[in-house]
């Protein structure tokens, strides 16, 4: 009687692992998301238009990337027909 394989790391039908590539390079990419939240902790001040905000820098880098995948999403869809 055989036993069954996990299917976390049995080859796909291409031959190569499930956790390939991708994952090695979003899991790295994770890691340094969280060395740049820890090392960009300090706050600085941003002026908004009129008031000036203090935050951490973090904050307002990811903020900024929230807005350019907004307009990214908005820009890039083709509409329907």
């Amino acid at each position: 009687m055989t036993t069954p394989r996990s299917t976390a790391t049995s080859p796909n039908r291409s031959g190569t692992s499930r956790f390939g590539g991708r994952w090695v390079v979003a899991g790295v990419l994770a890691v340094l998301a969280v060395v740049f939240v820890v090392e960009n902790a300090a706050p600085v001040a941003i002026r908004v238009i009129i008031p000036v905000v203090v935050m951490p820098l973090w904050t307002a880098l990811v903020a900024m990337l929230v807005v350019g995948g907004l307009i990214g999403m908005l820009l890039g869809r083709r509409p329907r027909r």
